[in-house]
C-alpha cells in the first residue's frame, strides 16, 4: 500500500508518498479526516454527518458513493474496508502515519507546530454534526496535550525547551485556561527562573482582569506566592542585595519593552505601549530612558505624541524573532483585541489595519479578513467612488488618513494579488481559501476598475465569475468599465440586466437607472437619459432612501445639467447643476463634489462665464490630487489648461495639458482624447502661442489618432460639440 501521512494539529494536510495531495472536494476531505481520527464508523451516520443537513436520503446516498470513490481511487482501494455493508473503516494494514496518534508516542511531534488546532481553519458547509464532531476533538486533544506536557514534566529527563513552547501554545490556544499557566510556572521555578515564572502570573492576571474582570484562582496564586518567596530567600550578600535586585528588574522592564516595541509594525506610541506593557509609571520611564541613553530606541514627538521604535528595522526583527512562535501569536491577539475594542468605542478608521495585521499574525484569519475588508471598503469609497452608500456613519470623517496612507494600500493589495495568485488554481470550493479569495478578487476589482488598469480588471471579474457566477458586484463593475470606456450599448445592456434583478421599490433601481440614463447620454439619445436620471433621482430623494443614497442623487441631477448643456439649455443645465451641489453639501462627501464641481465648471465655461468656471475648474483640479480615479480627470486638467490659455498663462496651460493627455492614456475615454487632440492642435497652431510653449507641447505630444477616437463616440452631441469647441 502507498505511504499515507496525516496532518490533523493545525492547518490538515495529506501526503501520498511524501508528495502533497489536494482532495477534489471538502465533503470527501472532511469524511476522511473523520475516519482516520475516529477509524471507522457506520456508512448511515456517516451520509447523515456529510451530506444529511443539506439533501434527501438517495442523493445524500450519491454523494457519500461519489466521497469513497475518489479516497479509494486516490488511497488505493484496500485502504478503507467494509465490515459488511454497514461499517466503513480503516484497513489496519494500510502504511498510515497520524500526528495526532503519533505524539501519544513522541511528543517531539508538537515542536514547531503552528498550532495545536485539530483541523484549523477546515469546514465543511452546512454539515452542523461535523462542527460539534471538530469542537469535541479540539477539547480533547488540547486535554491531551496537556497531560502528555505534565507528564513530561514530571519525568527525570525532562525536556524543557519542548515543555515550554507545548505550554505557551497551549495557552495562545486558551488564554483564560489557568492550568496552562501554572503548568509553564511550575516549568520555570525547575528551571530556577522565578522572575519568568511571576512574569507568566501577572500576565494571567493582567489578561483576567482586563477580559473578564476577574482575578486567578487559589491554586495558581498560591503557587506564585510560593515562587515569589523562594526567591526572596535566594542567597545573595546582604550589602548587595537592593542593588542586584534593582539592576535585575530593570533589566526585566528593558527586555518587556523591547519584546512590545518590536510588536508594532512601524512605531509604538507612549500611550499604546504603556498600556501593553503594564508598567508602573516610574519603572515604565527608567525603562525607557535606559534604552534610548544606551542608543537602543529612538523616541519622537509628533502631534504632541510620543513614538519609539528601534533605529534599525532589522534590529526590531532581531527582537521581534527572538520571541517564539507561540508569544508572539499570543501577544498579537491581545494587540488585536485591544484596538478593536478602541476602534468600537470611537470609530476611528486609521485603527482598522492594525487590527487586521495582527489578527493576521495571530492566525485569526477571519478576523484579519473582515477587518481588512472594512477598512478597504472605506478606503474605496473614498478614494474610489464619487457617490458612494452612506451606512449609518460618515466615511469622510478620516479622508486624509486613507488618501495619505499610499504605502499602506500598496501593501495591501500587494499581498492580495499574491494570494491570489496562488490559490487562484487550486482553491478548494468547500473551504475557508474561498471566502477569501473571492473578498481578494472582488477588493481588486473594484480598485482596478477605477485606477483603472482593464487588463487586470476583467482577469480579476473572470476569475470572480468562475467562483460565484454572474453576481450584481460583477454586474456593476462590468457596467463601471463601459461607462468610462464610452461603451455605450454594453452599458445599456448591463444597466437594464441590473434594472430587472433589482426589486421594484429598492434604492438598486435607481442606481441602475442612473447608469441607464448615462448610457442613453453616451449614445446620444438625450430624451431618453432625462426619463431614467429623473426617475433615478425620484428614488434616490425618496423618504426610504434620502439618508444613505442621497449623494446618487446629486449625481443623477448632475449628469441631467449635461443634458442641458451638450443641447445648449443652458437654463436648465445651470437648475439642475445647483441642484446636484445643494444636496452634496448636506452630504459631506469630499470625492463626490469633483465630478459635480467639473460638470457645473464646464457650464459656466460653455456660457463665457469664465470667472466663475475657473473657480470650480480649479476645485475639481485640487480634489482630483487627492483621489486615485482617472474618470474624467483629464477633462479637468484640459479646460484648466484652456483658461490659463485665456489668461496668458502658456507655460502653465502646457503643463495641465500634458497632465491631461497622460491622464487619457489611462482612461481610455475616446471624448477626453478628442478634446486633448482639439486643444493641443488649436494652441500649437495659435499666433499667441510662444514657441517655447508650442515647441514643449508637440515635444510631449500622445500619440492618439483622431480619427479612431472620434469614430468610438457614439453621440452626435458630443461630436458636434469637439467640432465646435475653441480657445480663444
Amino acid at each position: 500500500m502507498e505511504k499515507v501521512e496525516v496532518f490533523l494539529l493545525g492547518p490538515p494536510r495529506v501526503y501520498i508518498n511524501k508528495k502533497r495531495y489536494l482532495f477534489p472536494y471538502g465533503r470527501a476531505e472532511g469524511m476522511f479526516y473523520y475516519l482516520v481520527t475516529k477509524g471507522y464508523e457506520n456508512k448511515q451516520i456517516l451520509e447523515d454527518i456529510f451530506w444529511g443537513d443539506k439533501y434527501d436520503e438517495e442523493k445524500a446516498n450519491r454523494n457519500y458513493r461519489n466521497a469513497l470513490y475518489h479516497i479509494r481511487k486516490a488511497f488505493g482501494k484496500d485502504f478503507l474496508i467494509t465490515d459488511g455493508r454497514q461499517q466503513l473503516k480503516i484497513n489496519p494494514e494500510a502504511d498510515l502515519w497520524i500526528d495526532l496518534e503519533e505524539m501519544k508516542g513522541n511528543l517531539e511531534i508538537l515542536s514547531g507546530k503552528e498550532n495545536f488546532w485539530y483541523l484549523d481553519h477546515f469546514e465543511v458547509k452546512e454539515s452542523s454534526q461535523f462542527e460539534s464532531f471538530i469542537r469535541q476533538k479540539r477539547v480533547e486533544t488540547a486535554e491531551k496535550i496537556y497531560s502528555l506536557a505534565e507528564e513530561e514534566l514530571g519525568g527525570e529527563k525532562c525536556r524543557l525547551d519542548l515543555c515550554e513552547e507545548i505550554c505557551k501554545n497551549l495557552i495562545s490556544m486558551d488564554e483564560f485556561c489557568e492550568k496552562y499557566y501554572q503548568l509553564l510556572m511550575r516549568l520555570y521555578e525547575k528551571e530556577g527562573q522565578e522572575n519568568r515564572a511571576e512574569m507568566v502570573y501577572r500576565e494571567l492576571k493582567y489578561i483576567l482582569e482586563q477580559e473578564l474582570d476577574e482575578v486567578p484562582g487559589e491554586e495558581i496564586t498560591r503557587l506564585w506566592q510560593k515562587i515569589s518567596s523562594a526567591k526572596e530567600r535566594k542567597s545573595v550578600p546582604e550589602g548587595e542585595k537592593p542593588r542586584l535586585y534593582k539592576q535585575e528588574i530593570q533589566s526585566e522592564i528593558c527586555e518587556t519593552l523591547l519584546k512590545w516595541i518590536s510588536m508594532f509594525c512601524d512605531r509604538a506610541e507612549y500611550r499604546k505601549l504603556k498600556y501593553f506593557s503594564d508598567i508602573e509609571e516610574d519603572l515604565f520611564v527608567e525603562g525607557i530612558e535606559s534604552l534610548v541613553r544606551r542608543g537602543i530606541i529612538q523616541e519622537e514627538e509628533e502631534s504632541g505624541r510620543i513614538y519609539y521604535s528601534f533605529p534599525l528595522e532589522e534590529e526590531r526583527k532581531r527582537v521581534y524573532e527572538s520571541l517564539s512562535l507561540t508569544k508572539r501569536k499570543s501577544l498579537h491577539r491581545l494587540m488585536a483585541k485591544r484596538f478593536e475594542k478602541q476602534f468600537f468605542l470611537g470609530k476611528n478608521e486609521d485603527i482598522l489595519p492594525k487590527i487586521s495585521y495582527h489578527y493576521f499574525k495571530s492566525q485569526d484569519r477571519e478576523k484579519s479578513d473582515f477587518y481588512l475588508k472594512e477598512y478597504l471598503s472605506r478606503y474605496l469609497t473614498i478614494a474610489h467612488q464619487y457617490f458612494p452608500v452612506l451606512h449609518n456613519y460618515d466615511v469622510m470623517y478620516n479622508t486624509e488618513t486613507y488618501l495619505n496612507n499610499k504605502k499602506q494600500i500598496a501593501f495591501i493589495y500587494e499581498q492580495m494579488e499574491k494570494y491570489v495568485e496562488a490559490y487562484k488554481e487550486s482553491v478548494n470550493p468547500e473551504s475557508f481559501e474561498k471566502d477569501r479569495l473571492e473578498l481578494y478578487l472582488t477588493m481588486l476589482v473594484q480598485s482596478y476598475v477605477k485606477i483603472p488598469d482593464y487588463e487586470r480588471s476583467w482577469e480579476y471579474i473572470r476569475l470572480l465569475e468562475e467562483l460565484q457566477g454572474i453576481t450584481e458586484e460583477i454586474l456593476k463593475q462590468k457596467a463601471f468599465i463601459c461607462m468610462d470606456t464610452y461603451q455605450a450599448d454594453e452599458l445599456l445592456c448591463l444597466s437594464r440586466e441590473g434594472v430587472n434583478r433589482a426589486a421594484d421599490t429598492s434604492a438598486e433601481q435607481g442606481f441602475w437607472k442612473r447608469l441607464l440614463g448615462i448610457g442613453y447620454i453616451l449614445k446620444g439619445e438625450m430624451e431618453k437619459g432625462r426619463q431614467e436620471l429623473l426617475q433615478a433621482a425620484e428614488i434616490f430623494l425618496s423618504k426610504e432612501w434620502a439618508e444613505e443614497w442621497g449623494a446618487n442623487a446629486a449625481v443623477a441631477y448632475s449628469w441631467l445639467g449635461e443634458i442641458g448643456r451638450l443641447t445648449k439649455d443652458y437654463d436648465s443645465a445651470m437648475e439642475y447643476y445647483r441642484k446636484s451641489l445643494d444636496i452634496n453639501a448636506n452630504v459631506h462627501n469630499i470625492s463626490g463634489k469633483t465630478l459635480l464641481y467639473l460638470h457645473m465648471g464646464k457650464g459656466l465655461f460653455d456660457t463665457g462665464n469664465d470667472k466663475m468656471a475657473e473657480r470650480y475648474i480649479k476645485a475639481a483640479v485640487q480634489s482630483f490630487e487627492h483621489l486615485h480615479v482617472m474618470f474624467k480627470r483629464s477633462s479637468a486638467y484640459s479646460y484648466e489648461a484652456v483658461l490659463l490659455f485665456r489668461k496668458g498663462d502658456f507655460e502653465g496651460g502646457a503643463v495641465y495639458l500634458e497632465k491631461a493627455g497622460q491622464s487619457a492614456v489611462y482612461s481610455r475615454d475616446p471624448f477626453e482624447r478628442c478634446l486633448y487632440i482639439r486643444i493641443i492642435s488649436l494652441i500649437t497652431k495659435s499666433s499667441a502661442c510662444p514657441c517655447r510653449c508650442r515647441k514643449r507641447l508637440e515635444e510631449n505630444r500622445q500619440a492618439f489618432s483622431e480619427k479612431e477616437e472620434q469614430a468610438k463616440i457614439p453621440s452626435l452631441w458630443e461630436r458636434k460639440y469637439l467640432d465646435q469647441f475653441c480657445i480663444f
